[in-house]
């Protein structure tokens, strides 16, 4: 499994940023049931804040990547896309999603504001703060 601070998917990226014979990428998950679970907040809680910045950053960096890429992206969601799952499948430009898949942002339940930075793009008017 490849998570969002994996070195492997930013290297993924940044192959894809220069592949001219890529038309189309599909984002989906091989762990049957989970598209993306978002990063651990039980981790988080414990993190110092002077921590918190720079991981949020790296995620904001990737998922902006992604968002940014020249080809069309699809998120396959078959399960869970929870926190910065959800925020990877905001990134692509076209989400298709299995029945018994389930989206959230759960970090909002700790009050912790989303931090990658696709869920504004998505809202007009900045009004994105208000809606959480």
């Amino acid at each position: 499994m490849v998570g969002l601070l994996s070195p492997k998917l930013s290297k993924a990226v940044d192959a894809l940023k220069s592949d001219k014979k890529v038309q189309t990428i599909i984002i989906r998950s091989e762990v049957p049931g989970i598209f993306c679970a978002g990063a651990d907040l039980k981790e988080r809680a414990k993190m110092h804040a002077s921590e918190v910045g720079p991981f949020v950053s790296k995620i904001r960096a990737v998922i902006n990547d992604i968002a940014n890429l020249p080809v069309p992206m699809i998120a396959a969601i078959d399960g869970l896309a929870l926190g910065g799952g959800l925020e990877l499948a905001l990134a692509c430009d076209i989400r298709v999603a299995a029945s018994s898949a389930k989206i959230g942002l759960v970090e909002t339940k700790l009050a912790i504001i989303p931090g990658g930075g696709s869920l504004g793009a998505y809202i007009s008017g900045n009004h994105s703060f208000w809606l959480l």
